[in-house]
């Protein structure tokens, strides 16, 4: 059974992974299509593409979006020779919840996103960057770290978990700990903690480290690095997708996810 402290982490992780999941979609970060018409000279869009940097434009016939134009596909004679069909592979509806968004930019550079059977806009890489994204990455996170927390309690509430850190890691959270007591925040020790610190209590214990399905420690630090790498970057608004390529930021995300959906399984001690 869960204490009072446990239910209401539980229950604030629920409704953050609720809000995560399903009330933040596609439509957060997507871009107005703009468009030419399909007889217009491709050499005329494209160096009006050029000058906009934009690398993409849909293309409209009869007040209707038909298709999309790429900029380093065009030549002489009309848009229409140009033009390419939009696949259903390349669409995704403005309801797709956020998080499913990067799953689907693992293989992709872009996607077109469908409103009312018709495509209106347009998600590349650079719209990874907007707030939306940021706060879902530092929020699926923030969720994994709070999970650990109420896990780690639970199976060493009496301290044992002590001697699984350094002494500098353990007196620095012992003084942010005292600190926020005296603010008198309903807080317990084990949230003082870095990730850092929580990965490692869950590493060199045998019985969590089977239950999150970590092959071995060296594995296992190697995916915390990276979740707290990414974590740092969100933190201090610095621009994702330089030293961390997307397909290493996505896999990072998927990582949190993977651990999240099996912290949910965790049965907490009577």
């Amino acid at each position: 059974m869960l204490n009072g402290s446990e239910r209401k982490s539980n229950s604030s992780y629920l409704s953050l992974k609720t809000l995560y999941e399903e009330n933040i979609t596609v439509k957060s970060i997507a871009q107005e299509l703009e468009f030419c018409h399909k007889n217009d000279l491709a050499l005329d869009i494209q160096k009006a593409m050029k000058k906009k940097n934009f690398d993409i434009l849909a293309v409209q016939d009869q007040g209707e979006i038909i298709g999309y134009i790429e900029r380093q596909e065009l030549g002489e004679g009309s848009i229409s020779e140009y033009m390419r069909n939009f696949s259903p592979r390349e669409m995704v509806s403005n309801s797709t919840p956020l998080i499913q968004l990067l799953h689907i930019f693992k293989n992709k550079t872009r996607v077109f996103v469908l409103e009312n059977n018709s495509i209106k806009m347009l998600i590349t890489h650079a719209d990874l960057q907007k707030p939306p994204i940021r706060m879902l990455i530092f929020g699926y996170i923030t969720l994994l770290e709070m999970r650990m927390s109420d896990i780690i309690l639970d199976r060493f509430g009496d301290g044992s978990w002590y001697p699984m850190i350094s002494e500098d890691r353990l007196e620095k959270a012992t003084e942010l700990y005292k600190r926020r007591i005296d603010k008198n925040e309903d807080i317990n020790i084990i949230e003082c903690l870095q990730i850092s610190d929580k990965f490692d209590i869950i590493h060199k214990d045998k019985e969590l480290r089977n239950f999150f399905q970590i092959p071995s420690k060296s594995k296992g630090k190697k995916d915390a690095n990276a979740i707290r790498k990414l974590r740092d970057k969100i933190s201090h608004a610095n621009e994702l997708g330089l030293d961390m390529s997307w397909m290493e930021i996505i896999e990072v995300v998927e990582s949190c996810g993977r651990l999240l959906e099996i912290s949910e399984s965790y049965h907490y001690e009577k």
